[in-house]
């Protein structure tokens, strides 16, 4: 994603960016040694991501691109190229390429969401990581954008999937839009080459991307937080690099029932 133009409209900034984590042993020792996951799309849990369905081809578009082709032939050939099956194949060939190429941080302004922590910290069982971040701009498409510590970060919108257009110039909506039943994530996105991360030290085929003890500016640890994940993360912040975090833990308050949060002492 071009920085080029982030800076070119300045918006109300977020009150942070932050990332949810579960238990996962990995996740857990690769964190606490400053890295986290640069994610294929194929292998998010909402298998319509990065899923391109591009619009039907036109005949205009066929004798363009196949001036070889028989005029008498032409429709017979459109009638197979745009049939469901064959789009919908044509899809999972994107997906399928695009994720042998990019990688995603995803990251969110929503630190204490119900159901945030229901999936993805485990059942309230693992943390949120709150990260440094830049004033935001706006991306040539008109999305919301600012710096993070893994690169732009570019934030979702909620419109339900658009078709891609043949010559790609909607890229951008494409692979930042997502249905309106994942609004309630608040999702911004990290996009980065994969070639740019680092591999991961154990296992082959996973990548990794890096972050700086200064970009790390609050741990949340979760309701029901994991002794073994309490345990690493002091270790980890009772380190001189980290001793500007600050640490909390989620909490229902008793008046509201709401999820809240308060400063957390060792």
């Amino acid at each position: 994603m071009a920085q080029k133009s982030c800076w070119l409209t300045f918006q109300f900034v977020p009150a942070g960016l932050f990332k949810y984590f579960s238990t996962d042993p990995d996740k857990l020792e690769r964190f606490t040694d400053g890295q986290v996951y640069l994610t294929p799309p194929k292998y998010f849990n909402d298998p319509w991501d990065f899923l391109l369905r591009s619009e039907p081809l036109t005949e205009e578009q066929i004798n363009r691109e196949i001036p070889s082709l028989p005029h008498n032939d032409v429709q017979e050939f459109l009638t197979q190229v745009n049939s469901s099956d064959s789009l919908a194949e044509e899809a999972h060939d994107q997906q399928d390429g695009l994720s042998g190429i990019i990688g995603l941080v995803c990251l969110t302004e929503r630190p204490l969401d119900r159901l945030m922590w229901a999936h993805y910290g485990e059942s309230h069982s693992g943390f949120v990581a709150e990260f440094w971040h830049s004033d935001e701009g706006k991306s040539e498409a008109g999305f919301q954008l600012c710096a993070s510590p893994f690169g732009a970060a570019v934030k979702v919108d909620y419109q339900g999937p658009q078709a891609l257009k043949r010559d790609r110039s909607n890229m951008e909506a494409t692979v930042l839009t997502k249905h309106l039943d994942w609004q309630y994530e608040q999702e911004w996105r990290v996009i980065e080459a994969l070639k740019n991360g680092d591999p991961h030290p154990t296992r082959p085929g996973f990548v990794m991307v890096r972050f700086k003890p200064a970009n790390l500016v609050r741990v949340i640890l979760g309701l029901r937080v994991c002794t073994n994940v309490q345990v690493r993360l002091k270790q980890m912040l009772s380190h001189k690099q980290f001793e500007h975090v600050r640490t909390e833990q989620v909490y229902m308050d008793p008046g509201s029932r709401e999820l809240s949060s308060r400063h957390l002492s060792w």
